[in-house]
């Protein structure tokens, strides 16, 4: 998989991955809270046209900090689900990278 970086804020859910972008294997996920003083509050799921799977739900990532996944604990089926982030509050931004 090529790189794919995002910068996300507010708390509209975002895309990072559609079903059938042929990404079968994200070898390294990272969040990173880049909000000088602020809590982030971060859902990380997958979904399908009926139903949401949480990776992780209203994980709360300080300011400054940065979470780290490796592959085992990223991967899933892109023929079937769709990979979205949600933030908790319209001040949150996070920058995210996808390897």
């Amino acid at each position: 998989m090529a790189q794919q970086v995002f910068k996300i804020s507010g708390s509209t859910q975002v895309k990072l991955i559609s079903i059938g972008d042929r990404i079968n294997n994200i070898n390294a996920f990272t969040i990173a809270n880049i909000h000088d003083t602020a809590v982030a509050s971060v859902d990380l799921f997958l979904a399908n046209p009926t139903d949401n799977y949480y990776i992780f739900k209203n994980l709360s990532l300080p300011a400054g900090q940065t979470l780290s996944l490796e592959s085992k604990e990223i991967s899933f089926d892109n023929s079937v689900y769709n990979l979205f982030v949600k933030l908790g509050a319209s001040t949150s931004v996070v920058d995210i990278i996808l390897k």
